[in-house]
């Protein structure tokens, strides 16, 4: 097919794409960090499906023999305030044991 016939229905080379894009004017912003209830940005932790169901279990649970709402951050904020509490070098086992 020659590229008139392809023009013909639509099709566009990635040059007239380019040029295309040249034409408009876009307007830019500048990206805000969302930012938690506590007006700081949110922690991103890394996790696979399996961990993010174990803290997503343990959440639950934590909700159940409370009155109040659990998250995450919740659990996170508990376990720092008890750090001093922990058993560091059975936390260190631990982590040095996973993959």
């Amino acid at each position: 097919m020659s590229s008139d016939k392809l023009s013909n229905k639509g099709a566009k080379s990635s040059l007239a794409l380019r040029a295309d894009r040249q034409k408009k004017t876009a307007i830019t912003t500048v990206r805000k960090k969302p930012l938690t209830t506590y007006k700081v940005p949110p922690l991103t932790l890394r996790l696979s499906l399996t961990d993010k169901q174990n803290v997503q279990d343990w959440v639950e649970e934590l909700q159940e023999n409370t009155n109040r709402k659990v998250s995450a951050a919740k659990l996170f904020r508990a376990l720092t305030a008890m750090k001093d509490e922990i058993d560091n070098s059975k936390l260190l086992k631990i982590i040095n044991d996973m993959q």
